[in-house]
């Protein structure tokens, strides 16, 4: 029997400072408790049943991965290659922001076999990064990129934002003139979204909030498309842009909606139609793990119907879109009848390409994308 892939995602919650539009199982917190939590991330790896599987991928995300000392993260990344059959060719990803990373951090992470780099920019403007609680400067951010380079990392991601508080379409339209600059392998642009329960959320809802208009954002999420798409990027997924042969393996797993594990406070898993998510408090998580205690704080059985809605709802997000043959032998389903007024109705409104071999959201849905993926949950 083909052993079965399932890829692992590390949360690592600790930043430098939170910023006041992130709403992620974050924390600003330093000294022992980063070091506790690194430790028991670890033992959570070691007590884990990996089974008849191989790791395709692996994903640190936070928070700042490249906060802590990168021993802590190398450790963790060990106790993944002793505990799991990680593939030879494995993508193995870690973030990090300018500001917590040097050159010879880079090169530490590098040697120790992460071999992709997902550096968390947001704006080369430094009036836009202030406002964005952001601890660089354009100019630290373009230091960091280079430090990667010379590092040795050979494929790196650069995350950018738009519809910035007062940001102005010449402002977006130079960091991604920078960005292209750089040469970065990929490039991931996402307009800002104002979260409940973050210091931007009370700022809007005071009116305190200087932010584009949506035909602004839309102006800039468009051009985005169009000044990438030029310069030699696929469009491969709403908010993603790679050169050939550069595509987050890791994200594509999310987006099919394939099997992962998820350590770490917070970290979320997905295996045999069952999701679940670990202690988000990172003292919470520290002490379960001491105590032999059970880990998970919320869990959702999947059936059938369920998971082929997200799944559709995923995999729209791919420019390439929803592979109806592979879908349908997935789940014994005829898609066409499944979802037939969906699709009528989407058709009728030209958002939807729908052939017998692909359904694909049109250039003139994608500004909609995430309203069009939703109805089909």
């Amino acid at each position: 029997m083909k052993p079965k892939h399932v890829s692992i995602y590390v949360h690592i919650p600790f930043c430098a400072r939170r910023c006041p539009y992130c709403d992620f199982n974050t924390y600003a917190w330093r000294g022992s408790i980063v070091h506790d939590t690194l430790q028991a991330i670890c033992s959570h790896i070691e007590s884990t049943h990996a089974g008849d599987v191989v790791v395709p991928t692996i994903f640190f995300g936070g928070g700042t991965p490249s906060f802590p000392d990168p021993e802590g993260i190398i450790r963790i990344l060990d106790t993944i290659r002793s505990r799991f059959n990680v593939l030879l060719d494995a993508e193995i990803s870690i973030e990090a922001n300018p500001g917590t990373t040097d050159r010879a951090r880079y090169a530490t992470l590098r040697r120790a076999g992460f071999n992709r780099l997902s550096l968390g920019v947001q704006a080369f403007d430094d009036r836009l990064l202030h406002a964005l609680g952001r601890i660089h400067t354009a100019s630290e951010a373009i230091g960091s990129f280079e430090a990667a380079r010379q590092a040795g990392f050979e494929n790196i991601n650069v995350d950018l934002m738009f519809a910035l508080p007062g940001q102005t379409m010449q402002q977006w339209q130079r960091t991604l003139r920078v960005a292209i600059s750089l040469q970065p392998e990929h490039i991931s642009c996402y307009s800002l979204t104002i979260e409940p329960n973050t210091p931007f959320y009370t700022l809007h809802r005071r009116g305190h909030l200087n932010l584009p208009d949506e035909e602004t954002d839309l102006r800039m999420y468009l051009y985005a498309i169009r000044a990438l798409t030029r310069t030699g990027y696929e469009h491969y997924e709403i908010s993603n842009f790679a050169r050939p042969g550069y595509r987050c393996r890791h994200n594509i797993v999310y987006w099919l909606n394939e099997e992962y594990l998820g350590f770490g406070p917070g970290a979320v898993s997905y295996r045999q139609g069952v999701r679940w998510k670990c202690l988000s408090n990172p003292r919470r998580y520290i002490q379960a793990v001491r105590d032999g205690l059970p880990l998970v704080e919320e869990e959702e059985r999947l059936d059938a119907c369920a998971s082929l809605g997200e799944t559709i709802m995923l995999m729209l997000r791919l420019r390439e879109g929803v592979n109806v043959r592979a879908v349908e032998e997935r789940y014994g389903v005829n898609l066409a009848q499944r979802y037939a007024h969906q699709i009528k109705r989407l058709r009728r409104l030209r958002l939807l390409e729908v052939t017998p071999e692909r359904w694909r959201i049109t250039p003139k849905g994608l500004p909609i994308a995430n309203t069009i993926c939703a109805g089909f949950l």
